[in-house]
Formats: structure tokens, C-alpha cells, sequence
């Protein structure tokens, strides 16, 4: 039989720094070694140690998460989960983003931890439309929440009254449901699982898209740019390993800690490339 859900399921408007649970999410980039919004926030929050003990990870691969302490948040634990760039709907980000939830959840319940925060995963640099990953987040936390009993209380942290009311929504939908994904009025809201296939030529765009932004978020420029560009697109050979490949690469740069101009060894970009085949 389902476990009931809706009395274990929060929504707040506030700041998730603040939340006194035993975990918050981090909406953390590749590198796990802090950045803008959420993350930034978090880290400062936190204080140096924070930083200090990311740096032992290793970085994240997008879904994946870590954990850490807390330090000088309320929290006891961070969970840092790397969401998916916003690529226009072809690139498995569903998924991914629903990968997210589904393992900071399944962390959390491995560590013992009965309540979590989290904030809205990739909607912010990332880009993800707000409306879309709300509804993916509150689906994939009360399907876990219906099997499993473990976790006495998830928090949805909002930074707005509108991300709010998206949340409120989504959550009334969802529970008046009898089957399937319906939408107002009781029409199908559509599925973007199955969207349409990339052609090379969307594969390529996307490289070039995840390329340039690494180069901005590290302020550096790759020398052998096209080089790269088209050994990820060549060797991923699908959109979401496109994604996955240049999050690896991401944490590369960042753990390197490179500037000014760069060149990606050719084993490493192999070795990268290797290991997402396998995956």
C-alpha cells in the first residue's frame, strides 16, 4: 500500500541557509568548490570548511551527489547534487534533474537523516524553466515519499511568493490524481521524456553551448577548442552523455585548477570519453 505523503511534504518561502533540518541540497556546480545563487550562499553560510572538505570529493557528475557536513549552518549535512543546464528539452534533462532528487533522497535515508531541504535544482544559472522542474521535483519526492516511510519531512525552500504558489499548485495537482500525469481540467499534461531525437547537428550545438560555458565559468579559453568539440560529439555520441562528458570535463578544469589558456591532454579528454561509454 502507498505511505500517505501529504503530511510530510513542506512548502516555505525563505532562505534554505536558515532551514534547522538534517540536511540541505546544495544546487552545486561540477567542481563542488562553490559558485554563484544557492551555492555561494551555502558556502558562506557554512565557512571555509565547507570548501576545504569539497575539495576532497572530487567533484559531481550531473545527478550524482555528496555529502558533507554541515559546519556552521543549522543543518547537520549538505547534500550536493549537480543539476542539468537548461539545453531546450533534448538533452535527458528531465531525467536528470529527477536523478537529482531521487539520489540526495536516497542519501539522505542512507545516513540516517529524517528531514531535508531542498531548494529548486538548475532553475537559476542553469536555466531550467521553473514551472517544469517544479513539477518534476514535487512527482519525484512524493513517489520516493509514497514508498518509502523513512523520511519524516521534505522542505521546498522558495525564494519568491510566485516559486511558492508554483510549488502549492503542483503539490494539490499531483495529490488529487487517481492515475497518470493529468493537467488542468483533467487534459494529459504532456510527457517530455520522449521528445524529439538530436541530429548531429543539435549534438554539436549543444558541445559548443557546454564548452563556452565552462570557459566562462572558469575564465579561461581552450586552445584546442575544435579539436574537443568534436571528439565529445563524435565520442558521446548522445545528448545526455554530451552532458554528462563535459560536466567531467568541468570538474577537471575546476580540481586543476587552469587558467588563461587552455589545452585538455588528449588522454584525458580518452579517458573522460571511456568512462561515460561505460556509464
Amino acid at each position: 500500500m502507498p505511505v500517505p505523503t501529504a503530511d510530510r511534504i513542506s512548502v516555505i518561502t525563505g532562505d534554505i541557509t536558515e532551514q534547522l533540518v538534517d540536511a540541505i541540497v546544495n544546487a552545486a556546480n561540477p567542481s563542488l568548490l562553490g559558485g554563484g545563487g544557492v551555492d555561494g550562499a551555502i558556502h558562506r553560510a557554512a565557512g571555509p570548511e565547507l570548501l576545504e572538505e569539497c575539495r576532497t570529493l572530487g567533484g559531481c557528475l550531473t545527478g550524482e551527489t555528496k555529502i558533507t557536513k554541515g559546519y556552521r549552518l543549522p543543518a547537520r549535512f549538505v547534500i550536493h547534487t549537480v543539476g542539468p543546464v537548461w539545453g531546450g528539452g533534448h538533452d535527458a534533462e528531465d531525467d536528470l534533474l529527477a536523478t537529482c532528487y531521487r539520489n540526495s533522497l536516497a542519501l539522505a535515508e542512507a545516513h540516517g537523516l529524517r528531514t531535508i531541504a531542498f531548494p529548486a535544482i538548475s532553475t537559476g544559472a542553469y536555466g531550467f524553466p521553473p514551472a517544469r522542474a517544479t513539477l518534476i521535483a514535487v512527482k519525484t519526492v512524493m513517489g520516493h515519499l509514497g514508498r518509502s516511510p523513512f523520511l519524516e519531512k521534505v522542505v521546498f525552500v522558495c525564494h519568491s511568493d510566485r516559486s511558492f504558489l508554483m510549488y502549492t499548485d503542483a503539490i494539490r495537482e499531483l495529490t488529487q490524481e487517481a492515475t497518470g500525469v493529468l493537467g488542468k481540467g483533467g487534459h494529459a499534461r504532456q510527457d517530455h521524456r520522449h521528445e524529439q531525437e538530436s541530429t548531429p547537428a543539435d549534438i554539436q550545438k549543444q558541445v559548443a553551448g557546454q564548452l563556452q560555458m565552462i570557459e566562462a565559468v572558469h575564465g579561461i579559453r581552450f586552445v584546442n577548442r575544435d579539436a574537443l568539440a568534436a571528439a565529445i560529439g563524435q565520442g558521446a555520441a548522445d545528448r545526455r552523455r554530451v552532458s554528462v562528458t563535459t560536466a567531467a570535463l568541468n570538474s577537471y578544469v575546476a580540481l586543476q585548477n587552469l587558467h588563461g589558456e587552455v589545452e585538455i591532454p588528449k588522454e584525458v579528454l580518452e579517458m573522460i570519453l571511456k568512462k561515460i561509454r561505460e556509464w
